[in-house]
C-alpha cells in the first residue's frame, strides 16, 4: 500500500477541489471506456490489481514538509451494479456508492452518497492541538451526459455532519480519442465547495487558535482541475495506465494555517500495471 507520507498528499489534492466524494464523482473510467449511457450503467462488475508508482508536486498539510513526495503501492479498482445500485472503488474516481434512477439515449441519472474523510493528528504530527475535524456524510443528484466520446457530468451533493452543513457542487467535461491501441483521454472540471465546508476544514476557531496556527475563516471557494490520461493494454489480461493531474485550488484554501505552503497549483501524476479479472 502507500506510504502514510503519499496517502497524506492524495487526501489533501482530493481535498483541494472540493472533497474526496465530489472528485469521486469523476468521469475517468467512463471517458476511457463507455460511448454511450447504456452500456455505461449496465449490471455487472469488473475487478484489477496491481502495481503502481505516484508523484506530487508538493506536501499539503503542516508539519509534513520533509515528506517524501515520491510513493510506491498496490492498485485495486473494483465495481458493481445490480438493479440500478452500484459501488465503485478505484484510483480513477475515487470512492462512489449510488443508485442509477434513470437512463436516455444520451443521459444518465444517478443519485450518489458517500463521505468526506476528515483532518486530524493522523494526517500531521502538528495538528495535535488542534480540533479533529470529523467526516461528514454527502448526498446528492449526479447527471452524466453521452455524446460520442464526449462526456459532460454535473452533480451536487448536500454535505452534513455533526458540526458541518453546507453544499457542493462538481462540472466535467472528458473525451478521449484512439491510436492504434493507445487510449488518451482528458478531462476538465469547475469545483464549488460552499464556506460552511471550507471553514470547518480548513479554518481555525478562536479556541483553538495558537502562534502556530492564527485564527482562519474561509469563505466558498471555486477551483479547477484537469486530467490527462493514458491506457495501454499489454495483453488481454494486462494494462498499463498513467495520468497527469493538475489542480488550480483558491486562495482561501492556500492561506490556511493547516498548508504546508501557499501554493494554488497541484500537479500528481501516476502509472499502473494491473491484472484484469
Amino acid at each position: 500500500m502507500y506510504n502514510t507520507h503519499i496517502k497524506t498528499i492524495a487526501l489533501g489534492l482530493l481535498l483541494v477541489t472540493s472533497s474526496f466524494d465530489a472528485l469521486a464523482a469523476g468521469i475517468t473510467r467512463d471517458v476511457r471506456d463507455s460511448a454511450n449511457a447504456e452500456d455505461a450503467r449496465q449490471d455487472g462488475g469488473y475487478y484489477e490489481m496491481g502495481l503502481s508508482v505516484r508523484a506530487q508536486n508538493t506536501i499539503i498539510f503542516k508539519g509534513n514538509e520533509d515528506d517524501n513526495k515520491l510513493g510506491f503501492g498496490v492498485q485495486i479498482n473494483a465495481g458493481y451494479q445490480w438493479n440500478g445500485l452500484f459501488i465503485d472503488v478505484n484510483d480513477d474516481d475515487g470512492f462512489v456508492l449510488g443508485y442509477n434512477a434513470l437512463n436516455t439515449q444520451h443521459w444518465s441519472y444517478d443519485i450518489v452518497g458517500g463521505s468526506i474523510p476528515g483532518i486530524d493528528s493522523d494526517n500531521s504530527d502538528s495538528f495535535e492541538s488542534l480540533r479533529k475535524r470529523e467526516s461528514a456524510g454527502s448526498l446528492g443528484i449526479r447527471t452524466t451526459g453521452f455524446y460520442g466520446k464526449n462526456i459532460y457530468q454535473i452533480e451536487a451533493r448536500k454535505i452534513h455532519g455533526n458540526e458541518v452543513d453546507g453544499f457542493q457542487a462538481s462540472f466535467l467535461a472528458g473525451t478521449s480519442w484512439q491510436y492504434r491501441n493507445l487510449n488518451t483521454h482528458f478531462i476538465a472540471g469547475l469545483h464549488y465547495s460552499s464556506s460552511s465546508v471550507n471553514d470547518y476544514y480548513w479554518g481555525v476557531r478562536p479556541e483553538e487558535a495558537s502562534e502556530e496556527f492564527p485564527e482562519y475563516e474561509l469563505k466558498a471557494s471555486t477551483s479547477l482541475s484537469a486530467e490527462l490520461g493514458f491506457t495501454y493494454p499489454i495483453s488481454e489480461s494486462w494494462v498499463f495506465r498513467s495520468k497527469i493531474n493538475y489542480a488550480f485550488g483558491s486562495k482561501e484554501f492556500s492561506n490556511s494555517p493547516l498548508r504546508a505552503d501557499d501554493t494554488q497549483h497541484f500537479i500528481s501524476a501516476i502509472a499502473s500495471i494491473t491484472y484484469v479479472f
